[in-house]
């Protein structure tokens, strides 16, 4: 911008305010620090939640002497623990996210980081979002069937298994469904979207190629849930979080896939609960035609998606 312009008020506020990131000043990539930063949010979202699940369990009940009394006083109050989670995933993923964006961002401005704003064609952007998901569920299925040919160890198998029932318990509850509502689909839809594709996309976009960053942040968004039972189909859901996110332009999209996957598992399950009994194996038998449909239509809607992409500015390299 020369000395003659004469800015708008808003890029004159938005751009006067650059800065060199922490992480060009100290000679970093992007990625890497990026990469370094979801694993330590990833890691003290465990450690808290473990923390606070058993300060939770111990503030509500008398007479704990041992681990089996523990174990036994969570299977039965696993709102506390779905409540611990819960605390810790708004602390350490969304509370990490606002941290980790001041070595990155060039511009004091943590919504244009994170793309927490409207872009152009916003409501055919969250409508085809919507309709993605619901077309693409099918496919979601197969990929877990396909998942189900990879070897697992009994650990893993037992980790999804209490997962399973964990949810399950939280559903047979009093108000079940509207809980796993709120800890199962509204948490992870804002926590996870703004750690994974706020903070992380963002950073890998501003030194890495838009195929990679979208594969790279699915596959790491796969293995922070711990789960070799589901890594195929939730890599894939972390395809389309991720690519909603850079049609839009903003984050919302991907709030709104992500809920509406997790939100429509819960009431799917709250009403018939023995779904979350039925992982998906070698002998199951498929939607096959449901299936195929949704390799037609997924690839369509991808396609208008792309149609009525957001140009919104700033570009990466200028956030």
């Amino acid at each position: 911008m020369t000395e003659n312009e004469t800015p708008s008020a808003h890029t004159s506020t938005f751009y006067e305010q650059t800065i060199e990131p922490w992480v060009e000043r100290n000679g970093f990539a992007h990625w890497a620090m990026a990469l370094g930063w979801v694993f330590v949010a990833a890691i003290s979202f465990q450690l808290f939640g473990a923390i606070l699940q058993v300060i939770l369990i111990f503030a509500t009940s008398d007479n704990l002497t041992d681990v089996n009394e523990i174990m036994s006083v969570l299977a039965e109050k696993v709102e506390l623990l779905m409540l611990a989670n819960t605390i810790a995933q708004f602390t350490m993923l969304a509370g990490g996210t606002f941290i980790g964006i001041k070595l990155h961002r060039k511009v004091k401005e943590n919504r244009k980081f994170l793309r927490l704003q409207k872009g152009e064609n916003f409501a055919q952007q969250l409508a085809l979002t919507v309709l993605l998901f619901l077309v693409g569920f099918p496919i979601v299925l197969f990929l877990g069937w396909v998942n189900s040919f990879l070897p697992a160890s009994d650990f893993m198998k037992q980790i999804a298994d209490q997962s399973a029932e964990i949810i399950a318990s939280l559903l047979r509850s009093e108000n079940g469904i509207l809980l796993g509502f709120l800890f199962i689909g509204i948490t992870p839809a804002i926590c996870e979207e703004l750690l994974f594709r706020g903070y992380m996309f963002r950073a890998f976009e501003k030194s890495t190629r838009l195929i990679t960053t979208i594969l790279v942040t699915s596959i790491v968004f796969s293995m922070f849930h711990l789960d070799v039972m589901g890594f195929l189909p939730r890599m894939f859901l972390g395809v389309l979080l991720a690519y909603v996110t850079w049609t839009s332009n903003s984050l919302y999209p991907a709030m709104l896939g992500h809920l509406v996957n997790n939100g429509g598992i819960v009431i799917a399950a709250g009403f018939n609960p023995e779904l979350l009994n039925e992982a998906p194996t070698p002998d199951s038998e498929m939607p096959w035609l449901l299936i195929a449909i949704s390799f037609v239509l997924t690839p369509c809607v991808l396609y208008l998606l792309k149609k009525f992409r957001s140009e919104i500015k700033p570009l990466p390299k200028d956030v």
